[in-house]
């Protein structure tokens, strides 16, 4: 009897041996047959060679018994040629990662059936064709990240089914097709990216089943429709990129439940995205720090309650055009922000100016071509990391400040179209005397103002990395100085209109 075990436990062990071995088999031929399709490398050729175990090669991972190919990692090797279909026969395979590389045409649609994949990350090659479906219906898959490639054709057919998905990035291709309701079947989902495709039709409303949902992005599509208002109700979403799509409908955020625990930080809407007013709700969102509502059809005026987004670091408004009324100051208020862009609008009324606002960290104020009228506020002259000032096509009226040169990152100060002038009784106009301590500037305009007096020397002592100085169609008279041709880095300068005397110097910068 004895004997009778022993014989079949030896059978077994040789029938498993044997299957073993037919199964390494089969994930070096598939392993070979991708080395096969990818062009010359001598990387791989030097690393992969039949004389050593696959489990040894370059970016290739094996479960430690049974040494089956788990992982195949080959990221940022420049590595061209197609992706042979004999990946399929990974049949252990987790992790496909061959991101950053130069691969064409299909994604093999086996790939899909691979029963324990969890990541496949194909992004930033040149892959082209549809998407297998079978992705799409894959019960263990967790991350789909197929970014930066020329996918074309429907994203998917049918209804989805894939439980485990977390991230979904199919950034910058060329996808159509609709956004389908089964959608909110993934509700695992963390990321959800198909920005930049041609996707049409409405946002489903089942968007709001994805209740881990953080990132959302669907900016520059097709889209059509209104913005659901239960993506509100997420209460983990953090950041919603809609802008550059053709919805059409107002942002109705009273119709959702804004949750307190976890609002979004980050709301890019603009693009012609939406329209009607600013609603007034979007100041309960308390911890939002960047909101982009630009190029829209909002119409009406600013709420005052924006001022209370205390951690808001971008505020943009510009191009909506019939957004009317004045700015107001509690905005002036918050702290953190850093850009605050309402230009090419119909605001007017002054720009709040009082010396009490203070932001610290502001480095770029888009106000131009709005009706603002008044001085040019007082509050500026302390926002030391200021790099952008944009306050041209308004009607602001009073002196050019002479301390400007105070903002010491200042890279470009458009004032120009305005009724500003110099100090009075100032022979010549002193601002300039400020502005060349001003070593990053690189657009000067302040033509088509009311200025009257001379240029004064300083004006030649302008850092280099000046660009552009624009003082054409104002009242400034006297010679030309000489020392303008100091400036290496002057490619235009605008003086025509004025009663200057002289010629401008051969030698100016890129003028020669």
């Amino acid at each position: 009897m004895e004997k009778h075990i022993s014989l079949l436990i030896l059978v077994f062990l040789v029938k498993f041996s044997i299957s073993i071995a037919a199964s390494n088999e089969t994930d070096q031929k598939a392993l070979l047959a991708f080395q096969n399709l990818i062009s010359p490398s001598r990387f791989l050729a030097i690393n992969w060679t039949k004389n050593t175990s696959y489990c040894s090669w370059f970016g290739v991972t094996c479960s430690p018994k049974r040494q089956r190919v788990v992982a195949l990692a080959l990221p940022n090797l420049q590595l061209q040629g197609t992706i042979s279909p004999c990946l399929a026969n990974l049949s252990f395979l987790r992790v496909l990662n061959i991101g950053n590389n130069s691969f064409h045409g299909g994604i093999p649609y086996g790939l899909g059936h691979l029963p324990r994949l969890r990541v496949i990350d194909i992004q930033n090659n040149q892959l082209n064709g549809s998407i297998p479906t079978s992705l799409f219906q894959h019960r263990r898959v967790q991350v789909i990240s197929l970014a930066f490639n020329k996918l074309h054709g429907e994203m998917w057919k049918g209804p989805w089914y894939v439980p485990e998905l977390r991230v979904l990035d199919l950034t910058n291709n060329s996808l159509t097709g609709v956004i389908p309701p089964s959608v909110g079947n993934a509700t695992n989902m963390i990321n959800f990216s198909l920005f930049g495709n041609r996707v049409n039709g409405n946002i489903p409303k089942e968007i709001g089943n994805l209740s881990q949902l953080a990132d959302l992005s669907l900016s520059d599509n097709q889209l059509t429709g209104s913005i659901p208002a239960i993506l509100f109700n997420i209460s983990s979403l953090l950041a919603i990129h809609l802008r550059n799509n053709s919805l059409s409908s107002p942002l109705l955020l009273d119709e959702g439940n804004i949750v307190s625990n976890r609002e979004p930080e980050v709301l890019y809407i603009g693009r012609h995205a939406i329209s009607g007013t600013i609603p007034a709700s979007l100041g309960n969102i308390s911890t939002l720090q960047n909101l982009d509502c630009s190029h829209s059809r909002i119409v009406g005026q600013v709420p005052q309650e924006l001022g209370k987004l205390s951690n808001l670091r971008l505020l943009n408004f510009e191009h909506n055009y019939n957004l009317i009324g004045q700015i107001q100051e509690a905005i002036f208020n918050i702290s953190s922000l850093e850009t605050i862009a309402f230009n090419s609008n119909n605001l007017s009324g002054r720009i709040p100016s009082t010396t009490g606002l203070h932001l610290p960290n502001l480095k770029g104020l888009y106000l131009g071509d709005n009706h603002f009228e008044g001085e040019i506020p007082l509050f500026i002259i302390n926002a030391s990391k200021l790099e952008i000032l944009g306050l041209a096509q308004n009607f602001l009226t009073g002196a050019i400040p002479t301390n400007l040169g105070n903002l010491c990152e200042l890279r470009s100060l458009l004032l120009y179209h305005n009724q500003l002038t110099n100090e009075p009784r100032d022979h010549e106009l002193r601002f300039f005397n400020s502005l060349a301590d001003c070593r990053m500037l690189r657009y000067l305009q302040v033509g088509y103002n009311l200025l009257n007096g001379v240029l004064p020397n300083s004006i030649g002592n302008f850092s280099s990395t000046i660009q552009n100085i624009e003082i054409g169609d104002t009242h400034i008279n006297g010679l030309i100085p000489t020392n303008i041709g100091n400036i290496s880095g002057l490619m235009a300068l605008g003086l025509v209109g004025n009663n200057l005397i002289g010629s401008i110097p051969s030698d100016v910068g890129g003028l020669k």
